[in-house]
């Protein structure tokens, strides 16, 4: 009877197992995929350009799930990324499979520097059970800083007067490593005239004029506040600087004068001349009169 159970025993165990193992091979044949980010270029992104990141997605188990998705989360405002954000992911038919996907991006003009995030999130599973595992994908955007001066100083005339119309141009310098945007220069002047004018962009090393058209109602020494505005990669900035100006007295008319001096004289020789002809005339009609009264004096 015990040799009966022993070899039921030995019969059974068999079968327990041809009916477990499968289970146990389920159970030990679960789902796994990854994300890696394998790629930034250029490593080194400016304001303003375009670059690609590269995500590989990959099996890490011998079960293929049914579906694989990637996507990005809430891309910043100031990127512009050229592919669609969800990106489905086929054909991971057998372990260590794997796919590339390549983003096009560009920051925008306006951005800023700093480090930029993008939340990602793969998803995978069958129909009705996904697993999901969240990403972050960070890159560093570099700025570059301007650097505003005043190259040079000119006036036209050389030798303002009072009274004069003067134009006053400022030679507006960027001797930064990067560009000066929407670049406005205000002056202080206490004349009558435009007190501000607008450059645009000076790109690295570049120069460009700010004219400023005024009327100089007042003579002496002046000295006027100058700012500059501007924006670059790091944003808004301020350069602020004064200038004198000198404003000579109202200058001597000589050819104004002369002219009067010789109208006056002109006009003094020709009373002179005009008194001196008519007594010239006066002493011979005098004298023809006194002539003929003698005549009539001795016929009598």
């Amino acid at each position: 009877m015990k040799r009966t159970y022993k070899l039921a025993g030995y019969i059974a165990i068999p079968i327990i197992l041809l009916f477990i193992l499968p289970f146990l091979n389920a159970i030990d044949e679960t789902e796994c995929v990854e994300a890696f980010v394998t790629d930034i270029s250029p490593s080194s992104i400016k304001i303003g350009e375009e670059f690609t990141i590269g995500v590989q997605i990959e099996t890490c188990d011998s079960k293929m799930p049914e579906f694989v998705s990637f996507e990005l989360l809430n891309p910043p405002k100031d990127l512009t990324i050229k592919e669609p954000l969800i990106m489905n992911i086929s054909n991971l038919y057998y372990g260590t499979s794997e796919r590339f996907i390549t983003y096009h991006m560009k920051i925008a003009e306006n951005a800023s520097p700093g480090t930029y995030v993008i939340k990602a999130k793969l998803s995978y599973g069958k129909e009705n059970s996904f697993t999901i595992k969240d990403y972050d994908i960070s890159f560093d955007v570099i700025g570059e800083k301007a650097e505003i001066g005043i190259a040079s100083i000119k006036t036209s005339p050389v030798l303002p007067y009072e009274k004069d119309t003067v134009e006053l141009t400022l030679r507006i310098e960027n001797v930064g490593e990067g560009a000066a945007k929407s670049i406005k220069v205000y002056v202080g002047h206490p004349f009558q005239g435009n007190k501000q004018a607008f450059i645009g962009k000076l790109a690295s090393d570049e120069d460009g004029p700010a004219i400023f058209t005024f009327i100089t109602n007042n003579s002496g020494e002046f000295e006027f506040p100058v700012i500059v505005s501007y924006y670059d990669d790091f944003g808004e900035n301020e350069f602020k600087s004064s200038i004198n100006l000198t404003i000579l007295e109202k200058k001597a008319n000589i050819g104004g004068i002369i002219l009067t001096i010789l109208i006056i004289c002109l006009m003094v020789s020709g009373v002179f001349y005009f008194f001196r002809v008519k007594r010239a005339k006066d002493r011979i009609i005098h004298q023809l009169l006194k002539g003929d009264h003698l005549r009539e004096k001795e016929k009598k």
